[in-house]
């Protein structure tokens, strides 16, 4: 049996000994304690139409072409779910990270779990700990172009998907995000 293979992309940029030493730090840890947090964005060109025709034809279909409408989520990944997930339109920045944690995440979090994030530039690495130590809370950062090590990049390709597939039944995109999180979460 032939099996087919999937490819996967990693970045060029990336630090591979960089990688390893935080692969390293983590061993030390019980995974239990780990809470990775992170953002993502969507539009309404999400939408990906599908449908059926005869072999002899092409099916067609209209979509965007530019983008009208943004959202973007912001959550924590604990124990396999999503904790204090924020859903707003725009982009994210440095102040919105930082009351997302004062008001969402710290109520979330237990003394002694470990935030692990990226090193996008709207994250203040000081300010993040000062915020997260007020918890109890030790933060780590991802090393750079690293986006695989985050656990909560796999749920934002479900929630996107799932979006992709209900944008046209929803009245507006942050309907269908806000649908798709409770339908995932």
């Amino acid at each position: 049996m032939d099996l087919l293979e999937k490819k996967t992309y990693g970045y060029r940029e990336r630090d591979e000994e960089a990688r390893k030493e935080f692969l390293q730090k983590i061993r030390g840890y019980a995974p239990e304690r780990f809470v990775y947090i992170d953002e993502a964005g969507i539009d309404n060109t999400i939408d990906y139409p599908y449908g059926y025709c005869h072999k002899s034809e092409r099916f067609e279909a209209l979509k965007l072409g530019h983008c009208s409408e943004r959202v973007s989520v912001i959550s924590g990944w604990w124990r396999g779910s999503t904790i204090a997930p924020m859903v707003f339109e725009g982009y994210c920045n440095t102040e919105l990270v930082c009351e997302w944690i004062e008001q969402l995440l710290l109520p979330e979090l237990l003394p002694g779990q470990i935030i692990i994030i990226d090193n996008a530039s709207f994250h203040p690495k000081e300010r993040i700990k000062k915020l997260l130590a007020k918890a109890g809370c030790e933060v780590l950062f991802l090393p750079a172009y690293s986006p695989d090590l985050n656990k909560i990049e796999k749920f934002w390709a479900r929630l996107k998907n799932y979006v992709s597939q209900i944008i046209n039944d929803s009245e507006n995109l942050v309907d269908a995000v806000s649908k798709a999180f409770r339908h995932l979460s």
